[in-house]
């Protein structure tokens, strides 16, 4: 671990850093939300890997089970909220840069 900021309800640790790409896990306890500038105006993608997140980008909105990803392009600030009363995990890989396009694989 290279270094964990604990918020009320969550926490972001970020585990590996090479140039200008950082691996981290982020945890939101049940019914929270994470609005973390650290993640804003990069590249990101995140995998859900335990829990149910909302993922909301400007007006739109989306809904991560396990197993599931998303992109989010650089610049656009977000939110992710914890949808269920389970603790939510996520593994994300954010990148400097304005490349990256929003997706939704399922």
């Amino acid at each position: 671990m290279l270094k964990s900021i604990e918020y009320p309800g969550g926490k972001v640790t970020v585990h590996y850093r090479s140039g200008d790409m950082e691996v981290m896990v982020v945890e939101i306890a049940g019914g929270g939300s994470l609005v973390d500038s650290t993640l804003w105006g990069r590249s990101s993608w995140h995998l859900v890997l335990e829990g149910q997140a909302l993922v909301h980008v400007g007006a739109k909105c989306w809904e991560l089970l396990p197993e599931e990803t998303l992109s989010v392009e650089a610049a656009r600030p977000y939110t992710i909220v914890n949808a269920s009363h389970d603790r939510l995990r996520l593994l994300s890989v954010v990148t400097a840069g304005d490349a990256g396009e929003r997706e939704e694989s399922r």
